[in-house]
């Protein structure tokens, strides 16, 4: 028993933690409503039967699109995604329904391995704490329910996760143009494109224009340019339908979503639209001025003049902006916090890493129904400000020191 390490003790909880995970996901994904047909996935694979049956125009044509999943679903769903998503998915379509949900599990896996393969070989922790991190990882609820309803979070998460790596080894074109794929969930590339223009990133901003030229381009020959016009014909109505459900408070994420739960628990319905708009305003907003805090902040002097690993903060609190930013945000979209959580770890900040983490397992996660809530957003919001308050404390007392000194030369030139 002496031989023992807290290593070793972390390991085990951290495993437990993920068992119970991966049964909740399995547990969600099989409830009547959904008949274990695989959650999302049924608005992806109808998106790809109808490009490949030759009617890209009915893309969009909502009772059309919804009347293929009347025989699957009590609650068939919309089309929401871009045309990109449909041509994606045009081959997969193909295959019978059960083939082709469990084709995309399997590239489900191979997108969650390839992104544990990435993190294990560019985090600094020692190999021990390696293998923690993946278990780690692997105990993510939102993970899970990605993997249980068959959402493209772990597609994105392996585009987030590689492109951010090469963003870190000086490669900022081919990181922008791996990057571009998150176009697949344009609000997620909406909050990726501020962050970059923030830090007036030329390079990767090139790359994502590049990436997504290449993607508006391949619909615009193969389905017709019009497509893209039915698409933004169709947004407004796209974005009120994400609106008009209400979800439970495990599910829901964003800020303006946890406001428009509150205030219908409360049965104040007629404050709802005006309190989500000002919630938004206020989270993203002060989201955004943090993040452009330590993106500022960073410029004046380099990493090896701060305390190991700081220049993970940026990375970290860029992610975060991103999973903030959107005003409509759901639990399965947070297995993208597996980036920002890798960055904590492997920096002095690592201990709001654990406290992010905390937040997404099994325990505190259904601890949102008791508070009508969830705590990540919250958490993550601290976390990002406590990232600022390091870094622009850290310049302050460099520049303390800077003027302290030209002081006392100034003093003894003067005597």
């Amino acid at each position: 028993m002496s031989h023992w390490r807290l290593s070793d003790w972390t390991l085990g909880l951290l495993a437990t933690l993920a068992v119970l995970a991966a049964w909740e996901g399995f547990v969600l994904n099989n409830r009547p409503e959904t008949r274990g047909c695989g959650g999302d996935f049924p608005q992806f694979y109808f998106a790809g039967t109808i490009i490949g049956r030759g009617e890209a125009d009915r893309l969009y044509d909502q009772p059309y699109f919804r009347h293929f999943q009347e025989s699957m679903r009590d609650d068939p769903l919309r089309s929401l995604y871009p045309p990109t998503l449909g041509l994606l998915m045009a081959p997969l379509a193909r295959l019978p329904y059960a083939e082709a949900l469990s084709a995309w599990w399997a590239i489900q896996a191979i997108c969650i391995l390839a992104t544990g393969v990435i993190f294990y070989r560019t985090t600094p922790l020692p190999t021990p704490w390696r293998i923690n991190m993946l278990v780690a990882l692997a105990a993510l609820l939102p993970l899970w329910i990605a993997v249980g309803i068959g959402h493209l979070a772990p597609m994105l998460l392996l585009a987030l996760a590689g492109g951010l790596t090469l963003h870190k080894q000086g490669k900022p074109g081919w990181a922008g143009l791996l990057l571009s794929i998150l176009a697949l969930k344009p609000q997620l590339a909406v909050g990726l494109l501020l962050w970059m223009l923030v830090r007036r990133d030329v390079r990767t901003l090139l790359g994502l224009a590049a990436g997504f030229t290449l993607q508006a381009l391949t619909v615009a020959l193969l389905l017709g340019p019009s497509l893209w016009l039915d698409y933004l014909h169709a947004m407004p109505t796209i974005s009120a339908i994400t609106r008009a459900y209400r979800y439970s408070p495990l599910f829901e994420q964003s800020f303006s979503g946890i406001a428009s739960n509150l205030l219908w628990a409360a049965d104040l319905t007629a404050w709802q639209v005006p309190a989500m708009k000002v919630t938004y305003a206020i989270t993203a907003s002060a989201a955004a001025v943090m993040l452009c805090r330590v993106v500022w902040a960073r410029r004046p002097w380099q990493p090896a003049h701060a305390s190991p690993g700081t220049e993970n903060y940026e990375y970290a609190c860029g992610v975060l902006f991103m999973m903030i930013f959107p005003p409509y945000f759901l639990v399965y979209d947070q297995t993208l916090l597996a980036v920002p959580l890798v960055m904590l770890w492997s920096s002095p900040a690592w201990r709001w890493g654990v406290a992010l983490l905390a937040t997404t397992t099994v325990l505190v996660a259904n601890l949102s129904f008791a508070l009508g809530f969830s705590l990540t957003g919250f958490v993550a919001l601290v976390t990002m400000f406590s990232l600022m308050f390091s870094l622009t404390n850290f310049d302050f007392l460099k520049n303390r020191t800077k003027f302290h000194l030209k002081d006392k030369i100034a003093f003894k030139e003067v005597n």
